[in-house]
C-alpha cells in the first residue's frame, strides 16, 4: 500500500510539471504568433551615387572599301589588300604595335543599278584596342585625313571603355547603400523613431553616360562615345523602425 502511494504521488507529480510545460509552451508559441503578426513599421528610401572618371582603353574602328565591275573582283581584292598594307603601315609608322591590331576578313557585298547587279563592294574591318588613348584619338580625329586620297576609309568610330569597371561598380554600389542610410535617418531627425535593421535591398542598374547627362534608362546605359564619362546607380532600402 505504501508503494502504491509513493507511485501516485510521483504520477501525479509529473502531470503537474507537464501540464506547466504545456501552458508554457503555449504561453510562448501565442507570444511568438502575436509578435509575428503585429505589423511591423518600415521606411524605404532610394540612396544614389554618381562619380565622373576617365576612359583608359580606346577601341578604334574603321573599314577599308573597294568598288569594282563585274569582271574584276580578283583585281578589287588585290587593290582593297593593297590599301590594308598601307594601312598597317601607317600604324606601325604612328607607334601602333601589331598586338593591338584586330584584321577581320574582308567581305563582298554586290551593288545594283538600273539594270540589275553591276558590281561589287569589298570591304576589309580593322579594329585597334588601345590603352594609348591620346595617340589613338589623334591617329583618328588629325592625322587620318592627311593620309593618300587612294586609300578609300568610311566608318571610322571611336569608343572609350576603362578597364577597372568592375570595381568601380562596387564601390559604387556601397556608396549608393551607405547613403540610402543617410537618408532614412535624415527622414527620422525631429521624431522619437529610430532606424533599426535592414530588411530589404535592391540595386538599380548601372548609367553610364556623357558628363552631366541626365540620360536614364530602365535598363541601363553604358555610353561609350566619350572619353570623360559619368556613372551612376541606385540602391533601393527598406529599414525597421524601432
Amino acid at each position: 500500500m505504501v508503494k502504491g502511494t509513493g507511485s501516485g504521488r510521483e504520477f501525479a507529480k509529473a502531470a503537474a510539471l507537464l501540464g506547466v510545460g504545456i501552458v508554457l509552451a503555449s504561453l510562448v508559441f501565442g507570444l511568438f504568433f502575436f509578435e509575428s503578426r503585429r505589423p511591423q513599421q518600415t521606411i524605404t528610401v532610394v540612396g544614389t551615387a554618381s562619380k565622373q572618371y576617365e576612359a583608359d582603353t580606346v577601341k578604334w574602328s574603321l573599314s577599308l572599301t573597294e568598288r569594282t565591275g563585274l569582271d574584276d573582283l580578283a583585281g578589287g581584292r588585290r587593290r582593297l589588300y593593297d590599301s590594308l598594307q598601307e594601312m598597317l603601315h601607317f600604324l606601325r609608322e604612328s607607334g601602333v604595335d601589331d598586338s593591338e591590331v584586330t584584321i577581320i576578313p574582308p567581305s563582298v557585298y554586290e551593288f545594283y543599278g538600273s539594270s540589275g547587279i553591276e558590281g561589287y563592294r569589298l570591304e576589309q574591318q580593322v579594329y585597334v584596342i588601345s590603352q594609348d588613348v591620346d595617340t589613338i584619338d589623334n591617329l583618328a580625329l588629325e592625322v587620318l585625313p592627311q593620309l593618300d586620297t587612294d586609300l578609300d576609309v568610311y566608318n571610322s568610330r571611336l569608343e572609350y571603355f576603362y578597364s577597372n569597371l568592375d570595381e568601380l561598380k562596387k564601390d559604387m554600389v556601397g556608396e549608393a547603400t551607405q547613403n540610402a542610410r543617410e537618408r532614412a535617418l535624415e527622414m527620422l531627425k525631429g521624431s522619437d523613431m529610430s532606424l533599426g535593421k535592414l530588411r530589404t535591398l535592391r540595386q538599380g542598374v548601372f548609367q553610364i553616360t556623357q558628363p552631366h547627362s541626365t540620360e536614364v534608362s530602365s535598363m541601363g546605359i553604358h555610353d561609350t562615345s566619350t572619353k570623360s564619362k559619368q556613372i551612376s546607380v541606385t540602391a533601393h532600402a527598406t529599414f525597421e523602425i524601432k
